[in-house]
């Protein structure tokens, strides 16, 4: 029973990776508030606070960062394949279009706060 769980939570990332869960879903879920959550740590761990921890405390902070840096390219990944896969009905928006665009924004945000 536990191999059959564990299976679907691999598919389910597969899945995701892959772009084939629906675009409102990985945009909202995976992108906005999962990547909403990874992130929220890395206000704490701002460079006075990795100062003032143990060897083993940074190294766990580290591997935190690892995480959450994988994390977020899944999720830059998933969300951009779900809009390529996204095809809007006749005369409606292209969601697929504006959730590219947002992702690049996101992306050149993200890179401008690493050169700070």
């Amino acid at each position: 029973m536990k191999k059959k769980k564990n299976n679907n939570i691999k598919q389910a990332i597969i899945n995701i990776w892959q772009g084939k869960l629906d675009l409102g879903q990985t945009f909202w879920l995976v992108f906005i508030i999962g990547g909403t959550i990874v992130t929220l740590p890395s206000f704490i761990l701002n460079d006075e606070f990795i100062d003032s921890i143990s060897d083993i405390g940074a190294l766990l902070a580290i591997f935190f960062f690892i995480f959450q840096w994988s994390y977020l390219v899944w999720a830059y990944v998933a969300t951009w394949r779900s809009a390529t896969n996204f095809k809007p009905k006749k005369n409606q928006w292209s969601w697929g279009t504006i959730a590219k665009v947002y992702i690049v924004l996101s992306v050149i945000r993200s890179i401008s706060l690493i050169f700070r």
